[in-house]
């Protein structure tokens, strides 16, 4: 749920109110056109003379900022955010014939799509509506994967594997089609799917975010009921995984970190089984640990269902039996223990995920030249271009021609009656799991 969408702090500014103020910030930073931003600290500076004047405001996702060129990093939103960073766990999950080790690679999964997040924190380009983004990658059948750590770039193509060098008999594809289904709030539906293994994943991207002045607090917004992955080989179970709440800290210092907080679940009815991370916020020297633990257990889904998402570690009941526990830092190492054993024994402790000897995986996207007009890298590229350039001042300029664009499509619309209708997805998504159209022209 949205814990920022309901109330707003009594002393907040009200929304007309920043936005008058950000005017000013914007307009001062755009007025440098064309000067090269020399390093992050110079943009997080710039950034956070616009963000203090934010603090209160219940949700800062929900103005929709136009920030000058200068304060972005050239790639879409779409396709930065998205939860591949390591599909060779994803392709994982259905192969053990232990429903606890399912559980298992589904966390460890949960924990790998966290990988862009030990690094540079970016902001991309804010999506447009209807806007799409195809990709896929190629996994060897016997685990591991291509990976550089490159993002990418609303223009990169030649930086992903070409694939011609990535197909063959040996690889499974994993394939990513998501859609900007609504512009405020902003809200895109995603899927992601493994035909062969028969595994899939779809959710609803919707964030809220809340500046305090020292740190940005991003959270699920309420649209967002988390990532339903459904292994159609084991009789369709479904693993409802919820989002962590992320902290952008350390804005004075110039370099800035996400620390994940608070508790996220993984529950799978059909299998009885429910996962609770805990991330801890204690502090060494003033420093976060990022420390995380948790455990998988045994549950009712009848009488216990609803009362989960309520729950931190502490408060497992005694009934709900421990099956294994798991430990460690989720931007490095995470052990796991099994405690199901012969005579409730437990194993030894063993690696669940070691973060920080992976890297994120190559994506493979068609060239601008065969992307539709909607794609993401073809609406971008423009924009992106000139920022390469380091001509800030144009990249801004065509920034506006396609965000005035989308506002011209939205006007027609209106003056018609008519709603925007998504092309890949079904548009009821209230419950959080969106539905792809057997029509969906799918570009992969």
């Amino acid at each position: 749920m949205d814990k920022f969408a309901e109330t707003t702090p009594r002393n907040s500014l009200s929304v007309d109110r920043a936005m008058q103020n950000l005017k000013t910030s914007t307009e001062e930073v755009g007025r440098a056109e064309d000067v090269q931003v020399d390093s992050d600290q110079s943009k997080f500076s710039a950034m956070l003379g616009i963000l203090r004047k934010l603090v209160g405001v219940a949700d800062v996702i929900s103005l929709r900022l136009s920030l000058p060129a200068q304060l972005l990093d050239p790639i879409p939103n779409l396709e930065y955010w998205n939860y591949m960073d390591r599909p060779d766990f994803f392709v994982a999950i259905p192969e053990s014939d232990d429903e606890v080790e399912r559980m298992l690679a589904t966390l460890a999964w949960w924990f790998s799509k966290l990988l862009k997040h030990t690094g540079k924190v970016l902001k991309p380009f804010n999506s447009v509506l209807g806007e799409r983004f195809f990709c896929h990658w190629e996994v060897p059948r016997e685990g591991g994967i291509v990976g550089n750590g490159n993002q990418g770039t609303a223009t990169s193509s030649a930086t992903d594997v070409s694939v011609a060098n990535a197909t063959g008999s040996d690889m499974l594809r994993v394939e990513y089609i998501t859609e900007q289904v609504s512009h405020h709030p902003p809200v895109s539906a995603h899927l992601y799917r493994c035909q062969e293994r028969g595994i899939e994943a779809a959710g609803i991207d919707h964030i809220s975010a809340k500046f305090t002045g020292l740190s940005a607090t991003v959270a699920a917004g309420s649209h967002c009921k988390g990532i339903f992955v459904t292994l159609a080989k084991r009789d369709n179970e479904t693993y409802v995984c919820t989002h962590p709440t992320g902290n952008i800290v350390g804005w004075l210092r110039g370099s800035l970190k996400v620390q994940c907080v608070e508790t996220s679940y993984i529950v799978c009815a059909k299998t009885k089984l429910a996962t609770i991370v805990e991330f801890k916020e204690e502090r060494w020297f003033g420093k976060n640990k990022d420390n995380v633990s948790g455990r998988v257990f045994r549950y009712d889904p009848e009488t216990q269902a609803e009362l989960i998402p309520t729950w931190r570690l502490k408060d497992i009941p005694k009934s709900c039996q421990t099956v294994a526990s798991f430990s460690g830092n989720w931007d490095r190492l995470v052990t796991v223990q099994r405690e199901d054993g012969p005579g409730s024994s437990a194993e030894a402790a063993r690696t669940l995920i070691d973060m920080s000897s992976l890297q994120v995986a190559d994506k493979i996207v068609k060239p601008l030249d065969q992307q539709g007009e909607m794609e993401s890298r073809r609406v971008w590229d423009p924009v992106a271009s000139k920022m390469l350039q380091g001509k800030y001042g144009e990249a801004t300029k065509l920034k506006r021609v396609v965000e005035d664009t989308q506002r011209e499509k939205t006007a027609a619309r209106n003056a018609r009656g008519e709603e925007f209708v998504p092309a890949l997805f079904k548009p009821d998504y209230s419950s959080g799991r969106p539905e792809l159209l057997d029509s969906a022209p799918i570009n992969l």
